[in-house]
């Protein structure tokens, strides 16, 4: 309240002054070389001519057989010690033309941008040249000490030699006041959706114990909704498929527990048990479609370090007629026999969702789509509520299911691990997205039952404007994953633009002088216009990559005026900025 107050009383003057001391201690420290670089980087990587041959009689040559034996080059850009980007590598060719554009997030102190030109080589990577932009050349303040939108088009020699060939690229600045801060994230793969329906759910469970909290002008009582519960009688009432993907299904998992067990066992036609009620569905003829991570440790004779089910699954649902796959992440071309097998065996998609048809909650009788989607897996140690008990229900609603990883445990005598996470329901034109994002791990992975797929359009659930709700909820889904495990959709890739570098002319090109290149120039405007995002996935090694969950995170931190909430499983381990134990002191609690 100190600072509210005394910040009202400041002069013209002294507030102009005051503002100025601050750009000038962030964009000018810590040395005379160094700023922060607070925005957004848009880099297009162009060409590169004349470069040097590092291949030539090498032990690339020795190894593999080859009708041409020419450097292999790529190029990355960094920030200190942190990558920015990385190309596709171009085989053979000492002229290689790359024409591709990142787009990079920054809050990072740094003197400049290095670009590393390299031949990609079987043992290790040789450098054919680099190139240093210093980051003054990317800050210009305007008269009210705002950041400016500054481009910059260079062709330079690499390590200043024209011997060593030529590097263009163009490189633009636009700093955080001048982006977007709507609700919708821009330029990501999945857009914002209205009309939806949401329901967001603490655990896997309630078991009543919650306080009393009251809403709206009657007063009405909230009462916690039950996640597991919700799953169970969604799945029983779907009539055309089905789709699921988790990190672990467990088939024995009792998705009721207590008196709801007792009730369903008494009165319901559909077992409580996941992999029996998924039977049961199938066999109704609803087509059920599973995708579950495949442990690449495990085998039919050891159940694998993760302990994911994974082999129990897939016994469990052979040669019955739900379609149950297991993926692994995948390797790419420029991965090695070593890292591609390293990929399968230690990393995973944290994808957990839950897709169906489903009768219409305002109970005219018609039907639309729902989907679950969050951090609970159908599986051993997860149904839980707020009480989060570790011995007394050993023999009741957790006999059998006593997971534990923190220290040795029993299944009789426990003690339980407890198991707190969120999720989410959505009914509307958002799972629709869902829906699509499942598709497409499904096509990239499972081609051969492509055909599994349901068509929406022909069960009269594929149009987005005819499955919006009066929830009143806008979503937008975002996630992290790339084209070895996913196939994109083909009419948004040929929607990408490149940037014609001369068209940004407009903003009026000035010379600009560089002894070490063959031509530079720039351009500083306080105008927004002509951005936009040209493409909404990112690239990588010249893969296609959606990194929109990151893109999100960012987005929606610079947006906070108040307060900002992260819950996560794995938070901060590190900084780009954490140098020394006095810059750890980041104020996060």
């Amino acid at each position: 309240m100190e600072l509210a107050t005394s910040a009202k009383s400041l002069t013209k003057d002294t507030a102009d002054f005051a503002k100025s001391a601050v750009m000038t201690k962030l964009f000018k420290a810590p040395t005379s070389e160094s700023a922060i670089l607070w925005g957004l980087l848009h880099i297009k990587i162009v060409r590169c001519k004349n470069l040097r041959n590092l291949d030539k009689l090498g032990l690339k040559s020795l190894i593999v057989k080859r009708k041409k034996d020419l450097s292999d080059p790529y190029v990355t850009a960094w920030l200190e010690d942190y990558r920015l980007l990385k190309t596709r590598f171009v085989d053979d060719d000492l002229d290689p033309v790359f024409d591709e554009e990142f787009y990079c997030p920054v809050a990072h102190v740094t003197e400049g941008i290095k670009f590393k030109v390299k031949d990609k080589d079987v043992v290790k990577d040789e450098s054919l040249g680099t190139y240093f932009l210093p980051v003054q050349e990317l800050i210009q303040m305007n008269e009210d000490g705002d950041l400016q939108r500054v481009g910059v088009h260079k062709v330079v020699y690499l390590d200043g030699k024209k011997s060593h060939g030529s590097l263009e690229f163009f490189v633009e600045f636009l700093p955080v006041r001048m982006l977007a801060h709507t609700m919708e994230v821009p330029g990501v793969y999945f857009k914002q959706t209205k009309g939806n329906d949401v329901k967001l759910y603490m655990n896997a469970d309630d078991d009543g114990s919650a306080p009393i909290v009251t809403y709206g002008e009657d007063a009405k009582v909230w009462k916690p909704p039950r996640l597991w519960r919700d799953i169970y009688d969604s799945i029983c009432s779907a009539k055309h498929f089905i789709y699921m993907a988790g990190w672990s299904f467990d088939i024995d998992q009792y998705l009721l527990r207590g008196e709801d067990l007792k009730e369903a066992e008494r009165l319901s036609s559909y077992p409580a048990k996941l992999g029996d009620l998924l039977l049961k569905k199938s066999e109704e003829g609803v087509v059920v479609n599973l995708m579950q991570w495949d442990d690449y440790s495990s085998n039919f004779a050891f159940p694998g370090m993760m302990g994911t089910y994974d082999e129990k699954t897939r016994e469990f649902f052979q040669g019955t007629n739900v379609n149950s796959m297991f993926m692994s992440m995948e390797g790419g071309d420029v991965n090695t026999i070593f890292e591609g097998q390293n990929k399968k065996m230690a990393f995973t998609h944290h994808q957990k969702f839950i897709m169906m048809d489903t009768p219409k909650k305002n109970g005219d009788g018609g039907k639309e789509l729902l989907a679950f989607v969050g951090g609970i897996d159908l599986t051993e140690g997860r149904w839980d509520n707020r009480k989060h008990p570790l011995f007394r229900t050993l023999q009741m609603n957790h006999k059998g299911d006593t997971y534990g990883k923190c220290f040795r445990v029993s299944k009789e005598n426990g003690p339980r691990q407890p198991w707190h996470d969120i999720h989410s329901s959505v009914r509307g034109p958002e799972a629709l997205d869902l829906i699509q994002a499942f598709s497409e791990r499904w096509t990239k992975q499972a081609p051969q039952l492509v055909g599994e797929l349901v068509n929406l359009h022909r069960i009269g659930l594929g149009d987005a404007t005819t499955l919006e709700n009066d929830g009143g909820w806008y979503t937008q889904l975002s996630r992290s994953i790339d084209s070895r495990v996913n196939a994109f959709d083909v009419s948004v890739k040929q929607s990408f633009q490149n940037i014609k570098i001369d068209q940004m002319g407009a903003f009026g090109w000035t010379s600009a002088s560089d002894k070490k290149a063959e031509k530079s120039r720039r351009f500083v405007t306080n105008s927004n216009s002509l951005l936009s995002y040209n493409r909404c996935l990112d690239q990588k090694k010249g893969r296609l990559v959606d990194t929109s969950i990151h893109m999100t995170n960012i987005h929606h931190i610079r947006r906070a005026k108040h307060f900002i909430y992260i819950e996560s499983q794995y938070f901060m381990g590190s900084s780009f900025m954490w140098s020394n134990s006095s810059e750890r002191d980041v104020k996060c609690h």
